[in-house]
């Protein structure tokens, strides 16, 4: 996988950084660490998960940077070490790479902005930096908030039917991977460990998987306004799409 045109590549020590050339105030491998943005008062906010998400602003433009961390019990252990010595096979250069082709292909994806792997012998970290989708939520915040429509429901299967028909297998469907906007468009991120596929099984892996994680927050979440009866309308505009 090579370089995506439209970036740059610049080496800092053990640093290998992609950034894209006309979206950044800064060029440099600066733009990684959240001290950067601190000392620019231009943190806006922060969310956790496996780690710390920055929510940061550069000019005009509102970023999200993201640090790669392991899941599971293995990452407990290794936490966000990874095989490889060779940046395009990078798991932050391979997601970037394969966002901007989506954001090309006109997709709703967040612009991808700048990867960073960071080596440490035959190891690695990785980082991301993308647009901020505007105010925009994921599934779980909105369907704790309020139901969906009928007509929304089906949006969001026409969405993801989109990005299958463009053969994109998103490995990790799930509830909170999907994001809805004001304007009521549905957009999908977090990349990592996909890939451009052949039409397959897949496809229904996909849906599958999504549904376990509808039913699963239902479950942790009593409230939340899903039920069995609105998975039909997303298949509805799911096959919609041809």
């Amino acid at each position: 996988m090579k370089r995506p045109a439209g970036f740059v590549e610049i080496r800092q020590g053990t640093d290998t950084c992609w950034l894209r050339e006309d979206g950044l105030s800064t060029l440099s491998g600066s733009v990684f660490e959240p001290s950067f943005w601190q000392s620019r008062q231009a943190v806006t906010g922060t969310a956790t998960g496996r780690g710390t998400t920055w929510f940061v602003r550069d000019g005009e433009r509102h970023l999200v940077l993201r640090h790669y961390r392991r899941g599971g019990l293995f990452g407990r252990l290794v936490k966000d070490l990874y095989a490889g010595i060779r940046p395009a096979h990078s798991r932050a250069m391979r997601e970037l790479s394969l966002l901007e082709a989506m954001y090309r292909d006109g997709l709703p994806v967040p612009k991808p902005m700048a990867a960073r792997m960071s080596r440490r012998g035959p190891l690695y970290r990785a980082d991301l930096l993308i647009a901020r989708i505007a105010d925009a939520s994921d599934l779980l915040a909105v369907l704790q908030r309020a139901p969906l429509s009928g007509n929304q429901w089906q949006q969001t299967g026409a969405m993801i039917r989109r990005f299958h028909l463009a053969g994109i297998d998103h490995t990790d469907l799930n509830i909170h991977n999907i994001l809805l906007d004001q304007s009521g468009t549905s957009w999908l991120i977090d990349f990592d460990k996909c890939s451009k596929r052949a039409p397959g099984d897949w496809q229904q892996a996909n849906l599958a998987r999504l549904l376990r994680s509808l039913n699963k927050e239902k479950g942790l979440h009593p409230a939340l306004h899903w039920n069995q009866q609105d998975w039909p309308a997303l298949l509805n505009g799911y096959h919609s799409q041809s």
